[in-house]
C-alpha cells in the first residue's frame, strides 16, 4: 500500500529509540532498551518507521529465527491512523521476514490492531493462558532438579534446548540476554541434562523466556526467579494454547488464569513443543 505524500517510510536507526519508546508507551506498553535494540541495525531483523519530516509518526519490526519470525512494536500515533499506514508498516515486515526465509510468521495482536492482521492473512491459533503469580502463592521445589546460573560457554546448548522447543533458533536473544547486566539467565538440570531455563529480568521486574520440560522444573524456575527479585510481588507467565499441563498446573496453585486469544499466525506450523513454553522474552521478540 503506498502512502500519503507527506510521509516516508525508513529503517529505524538507535537515534530513533526515544521517539520509538514513546510510540510504545502512547499505548500502555513497556519500552525496555535490550528489546528495542536488538530489532535495529541487525541482519536478522528489521524495524521500520514512518517519517512525518519531523520525527516518525509509526513504528514496526519483525526478527527472524530460521523459519519462524515475529512482528512486533506494531504501533502508530493516534493523529495519523487510518491512513493506510499500519498496512504499509505490516508489509515492509512481513516481506523481511518471508525474504529471511520463515514460512511461519507470528504476532501478539491487540483487540484494535486485529483487523489489521485478519487483512494480512494472520489468524488466531487459538486461546493462551495468562497469569499473575503472587509471591504468596505456595510453590515447591522438583528434588531432582538443580538450578545453577548459566554462563557464556552453555549458549551453545541452551540454544539447541531452546531451538527444539520454541521452534526457532533464538540463540542471538539468548547471546544478549547473557551478556546483560540488568538479567540473570538460570539453567534447570535433572543431573547432567537440561530440563528448563529461564530469563529473570530485573528492568522491568520480570520473568521470560521461560521454558521447562514438566510443570514441576516451571515451580521450580519460579522460586529461583522470587528469590533473584526479593522487592517483586508478583510475576507473570504467559503460556500458548497447547500447553494445557502448564494450563492444569497454574489452575492447581489457585492462582487466577485469564484466557487470551492475541497469539496470530499466518504460514505452516514448525516443529516445536508449546508444552514446554512458559514465558516469551518479550511481547516483540517472541
Amino acid at each position: 500500500m503506498s502512502l500519503p505524500a507527506d510521509l516516508s517510510l525508513r529503517e529505524a536507526t538507535l537515534d530513533d529509540l526515544p521517539v520509538i519508546g514513546s510510540l510504545r508507551e502512547s499505548v500502555g506498553w513497556t519500552a525496555p532498551g535490550w528489546a528495542l535494540r536488538a530489532v535495529i541495525g541487525v541482519p536478522y531483523a528489521r524495524c521500520v518507521v514512518i517519517d512525518d519530516g519531523t520525527a516518525p509518526v509509526a513504528v514496526g519490526s519483525g526478527i527472524a529465527y530460521g523459519p519462524l519470525g515475529f512482528v512486533g512494536n506494531m504501533v502508530v500515533d493516534a493523529a495519523h491512523r487510518r491512513r493506510g499506514i499500519g498496512s504499509a508498516v505490516l508489509d515492509a515486515v512481513t516481506g523481511f521476514l518471508e525474504g529471511a526465509g520463515c514460512g511461519r510468521i507470528e504476532l501478539n495482536a491487540t483487540d484494535q490492531g486485529r483487523p489489521l492482521y485478519e487483512r494480512h492473512g494472520f489468524t488466531s491459533i487459538g486461546t493462551s493462558a495468562t497469569t499473575r503469580i503472587p509471591r504468596t502463592t505456595t510453590l515447591t521445589p522438583d528434588a531432582t532438579t538443580a538450578v545453577r546460573g548459566a554462563k557464556p560457554v552453555d549458549l551453545d546448548s541452551l540454544a539447541e534446548y531452546d531451538r527444539q522447543r520454541f521452534g526457532g533458533d533464538r540463540r542471538m536473544i539468548l547471546a544478549v540476554l547473557l551478556g546483560d547486566p540488568a538479567a540473570r539467565v538460570v539453567i534447570a538440570e535433572r543431573g547432567a541434562v537440561t530440563a528448563g531455563y529461564a530469563c529473570i529480568q530485573n528492568l522491568p521486574s520480570r520473568v521470560g523466556p521461560m521454558l521447562a520440560d514438566d510443570p514441576r522444573v516451571a515451580e521450580t524456575l519460579l522460586i529461583e526467579a522470587f528469590a533473584h527479585q526479593p522487592a517483586t510481588d508478583a510475576l507473570r507467565l504467559n503460556l500458548p494454547p497447547n500447553n494445557a499441563p502448564g494450563a492444569e498446573w497454574l489452575r492447581g496453585l489457585g492462582v487466577d488464569v485469564e484466557p487470551w486469544d492475541g497469539r496470530m499466525a499466518r504460514g505452516p506450523q514448525v516443529p516445536r513443543r508449546d508444552e514446554t513454553v512458559y514465558g516469551m522474552a518479550f511481547g516483540a521478540l517472541g
